[in-house]
């Protein structure tokens, strides 16, 4: 498949994508599964031929089961030539034996060895892949499809949700996921109404549901207001150009003055941006974002106040940012 050629013109704030691989990789280590596919993600939409994220994005969605998703990452970056070749193929491979896709590993591992492209050092482990798959083509109709593996129980998963520390909660998330889309879109809707649970866990059962492809509204309850949000039409907070803009006018305005300041102040406004969503900060101004992040920022971290008078709205959107990060640094 023929790459496609990048046809915009936005350039990224400097340091952005290493740091989110980064976290991304820190994230699976830790088993922070969902954090890590987040991470991952994020990189893609603003540099889709990244391979290490491209490849993050495969592991993630394997070790959270969501194996049809990660058979598709897979094959995009088969297709693309994205990564070594024959790593990702071997984690292709390794995906069509869960799915009992028997059929499809013999097609393309016929395919590699047909053009003579299999390296020595891996050649003996992909024949024997071949057999495997060849054995249980043709033992297809004698054997019964193998039970797939238990989940916990919906209820129990429902209390740990509601009752259970950050980490627990954002766990009972991500098993939930795993079940159908009709078992659990009802006990996410009663979640994303109650007024006392964390907005940032709302965040993740938005974006989960909108990957699970639910086509319904959903009421939620943020921050003191009630709205309705349609689940197929929400976009990916970190796709946000806006948020994006007022990293890059940060970046000029701090150049390398103060990395610490820097790393903290962009964590704070992605933190602060995924917490809102799925609204958008107002004004939407990246100037007065820019100065209430530094203001905020050297508050938190240096304990300095600003040497200069600022004006109301830097004023307010500084105060809005330490009213929802707060309780949120607090949970996390």
């Amino acid at each position: 498949m023929k790459k496609e050629e990048r046809d915009d013109n936005v350039v990224l704030f400097p340091g952005l994508l290493s740091r989110l691989v980064e976290r991304g990789m820190t994230a699976l280590k830790e088993k922070r599964h969902y954090d890590a596919a987040s991470c991952f993600r994020q990189v893609v939409e603003m540099e889709p031929t990244h391979s290490q994220a491209r490849y993050g994005l495969v592991i993630a969605h394997i070790e959270m089961n969501q194996l049809e998703t990660a058979r598709s990452y897979c094959l995009s970056m088969l297709e693309e030539g994205l990564g070594d070749y024959y790593e990702v193929l071997q984690v292709y491979i390794s995906i069509l034996v869960q799915l009992g896709s028997y059929q499809e590993v013999v097609d393309v591992l016929e395919g590699v060895i047909e053009e003579d492209r299999l390296p020595s050092a891996s050649a003996e482990h992909f024949y024997q892949l071949l057999d495997f798959a060849r054995q249980m083509t043709g033992a297809e109709t004698d054997i019964e499809e193998e039970e797939a593996p238990s989940l916990p129980d919906p209820e129990i998963l429902t209390s740990q949700l509601y009752g259970g520390s950050m980490d627990q909660q954002i766990g009972a998330v991500q098993q939930l996921g795993r079940y159908p889309l009709s078992t659990v879109e009802q006990v996410f809707a009663e979640f994303l109404i109650k007024e006392d649970q964390s907005p940032v866990l709302k965040s993740y059962i938005l974006q989960l549901l909108k990957e699970l492809g639910s086509r319904k509204s959903f009421d939620i309850h943020k921050f003191g207001r009630l709205y309705t949000v349609q689940a197929e039409e929400l976009e990916d907070v970190f796709h946000e150009s806006f948020g994006t803009r007022v990293l890059e006018s940060l970046n000029d305005k701090l150049g390398q003055k103060d990395p610490m300041l820097q790393d903290m102040v962009e964590q704070l406004w992605w933190h602060y941006l995924f917490a809102l969503y799925p609204e958008t900060p107002e004004p939407l101004n990246a100037d007065i974002w820019v100065e209430a992040l530094l203001h905020t920022g050297r508050r938190l971290l240096h304990g300095e106040e600003a040497q200069e008078e600022l004006n109301e709205d830097v004023l307010k959107a500084s105060a809005r940012i330490e009213e929802i990060e707060k309780p949120l640094l607090t949970d996390t």
